[in-house]
């Protein structure tokens, strides 16, 4: 499974139906929400592991008592109950302070209310976390004998070992996007053109407009 999969793959197509149905949102907005939302969390997450040896932690921790890739075996399970206050909770931890920026800009690209978008993320954010877990158990041999850690295996997702967008993952474009250092949440990161897509999102100085025309852009390497 690439990551990508879980954007428009079999399982992102699952994800945009289940969610269509579920929350009552028109399936092209949907589909936006979650080709937006995917490389943002991976984005978040990867600067969060990096930022203090607490928040790797905090991630690692998350990752092996809860998310261990087990609910691709049942997502049906997951889309039929529908969003969750521990699955909202995922949200805010992945993208503390820019977690209303995030709701708010996903809301004025899409027409769709707060509360539908936090809805979509909060079943969008156990995705990305079970991926995370179902790779960390991959490597798990190699992590081991090398030593690295969640920062490490974020990092290999998002800037290694794949072969672009349009061969179904995510890994050089993204590594790009990300400018090879995540998403800060005060400055976009340097690089130019690509590299400053995602860090720039998150740049508090950034207006709406802006930030809807960065979603537009992921949306269209990532949603198709």
């Amino acid at each position: 499974m690439n990551i990508t999969d879980l954007i428009s793959g079999n399982i992102g197509s699952q994800a945009v139906e289940s969610i269509s149905q579920k929350l009552g949102v028109d399936k092209d907005k949907a589909q936006y929400v979650v080709a937006a939302a995917v490389p943002l969390m991976m984005s978040a997450l990867n600067y969060n592991a990096n930022k203090s040896p607490e928040q790797a932690n905090g991630i690692q921790n998350a990752i092996d008592s809860k998310h261990n890739g087990s609910i691709f075996d049942n997502l049906g399970a997951l889309f039929n109950q529908g969003p969750t206050e521990d699955e909202d909770k995922i949200v805010n931890h992945m993208f503390g302070r820019n977690t209303d920026n995030v709701k708010e800009t996903l809301s004025a690209k899409t027409g769709l209310d707060i509360k539908k978008i936090a809805g979509i993320l909060a079943l969008v954010a156990p995705l990305v976390m079970g991926y995370l877990g179902k790779k960390k158990q991959e490597s798990a041999g190699e992590a081991a004998s090398s030593g690295g850690g969640i920062g490490d295996l974020i990092g290999s997702v998002l800037g290694g070992g794949g072969s672009g967008a349009t061969a179904g993952g995510l890994g050089g474009i993204l590594g790009n996007i990300l400018g090879g250092g995540g998403a800060n949440a005060s400055q976009p990161n340097v690089g130019g053109g690509l590299g400053d897509l995602v860090g720039d999102f998150f740049n508090q100085d950034k207006d709406k407009e802006s930030k809807g025309g960065i979603l537009d852009a992921l949306t269209g390497m990532f949603g198709k």
